[in-house]
């Protein structure tokens, strides 16, 4: 019996850092901005780095981190990658017994880092999830799902199946192929989630809201199901809905050198607080208190804000210790409380 298992993808990344990289605002694409660089020129590289990545990987590296017993469920190509990411999830403590191995490449991102954020290109060697492995004893008390491609309808199935058998909880962070399909697509899949991780553009797209707040669309999403609703937004900070009240936190000050696995880092370190606070023996009706979802997002802020701070996804994770020792300094890091 587990405590919690990811499912999703594993990622070898590629970060490349150079001065020569420009952030110009324009409106034509989504953020606002774009990076660019002289078309048919060289381009200098000033730092080149290798880290292992995916929001499966990152999550279960940071609920071992916190003390959890943790397993991956994932593909991995038959390559050096694959060989070095089955490394550190074993030695960092989490369960490979459940990762698939094919005789594709392994997952990679070439990431642009620039001005403390980063633009991803991102290829894919496994699309079909439908064909990610859950056993059927497969045992855990909590499912963490992350961002995955198109296929989830078998995926869907199975982990619905294993929640109707041991009563799991469950913690989803659709990825873009889910929000863009929207939540009305999604429903049996949120009537069991215990906590919705979203940023502020894909709580939007998946409320199907259209310009309404995004405090009508956590209400929207709470109303299909899922108990807890968390939107991220940057150097913002994080909002959070119980299905009472809202939560308001700010981000920490630390120096954002690489926003890589900073939604990653939140939302594990936020479910990994709503986990040990869990001793039910049917997790999926588990409904934490207003301090327990007070202090998750105090943790989630803490740890994210250590992650950005460093370049990779995972290099900045801290212990229970580390967490509890920054809290105690940032005396003025506390959620708000609201009703809208």
């Amino acid at each position: 019996m587990y405590d919690v298992v990811t499912i999703g993808d594993v990622f070898q990344d590629l970060f490349i850092f150079s001065d020569d990289f420009k952030v110009i605002v324009d409106r034509s694409f989504k953020s606002g901005k774009s990076l660019s660089f002289d078309y048919g020129a060289k381009i200098d590289i000033n730092k080149l780095e290798y880290h292992t990545g995916g929001s499966a990987n990152n999550s279960a590296l940071s609920f071992a981190k916190v003390g959890l017993s943790t397993s991956i469920v994932s593909f991995l190509g038959l390559d050096s990658f694959g060989e070095k990411i089955l490394s550190e999830l074993d030695d960092a403590g989490v369960n490979t017994g459940n990762m698939k191995c094919n005789n594709k490449s392994t997952n990679t991102s070439i990431i642009l880092s620039s001005h403390g954020d980063r633009t991803i290109l991102s290829y894919h060697g496994e699309n079909d999830y439908s064909h990610l492995p859950i056993a059927k004893n497969l045992k855990t008390k909590w499912f963490y799902l992350a961002p995955i491609g198109k296929e989830i309808n078998q995926l869907e199935n199975k982990i619905v199946e294993n929640i109707a058998k041991n009563g799991s909880g469950l913690i989803w962070n659709p990825g873009p192929s889910q929000i863009k399909f929207g939540a009305k697509s999604f429903r049996h899949l949120l009537r069991l989630t215990n906590i919705l991780f979203l940023n502020r553009e894909e709580t939007l797209t998946f409320s199907d809201s259209g310009q309404m707040q995004v405090e009508s669309s956590m209400k929207i999403l709470h109303d299909f199901g899922a108990k807890i609703i968390v939107v991220t937004d940057g150097a913002k900070g994080t909002k959070c809905f119980d299905g009472s009240v809202f939560y308001q936190i700010e981000a920490t000050d630390d120096k954002r050198i690489d926003a890589t696995g900073a939604g990653d880092s939140f939302a594990s370190s936020f479910s990994a607080v709503i986990i040990h606070d869990c001793d039910a023996k049917k997790p999926q009706s588990h409904i934490p208190e207003r301090k327990i979802i007070e202090q998750a997002l105090k943790s989630g802020i803490i740890v994210s804000g250590s992650v950005v701070s460093k370049i990779g996804a995972h290099s900045g994770l801290i212990s229970l210790a580390e967490i509890a020792n920054r809290e105690k300094k940032l005396v003025k890091l506390q959620p708000t409380i609201y009703t809208k």
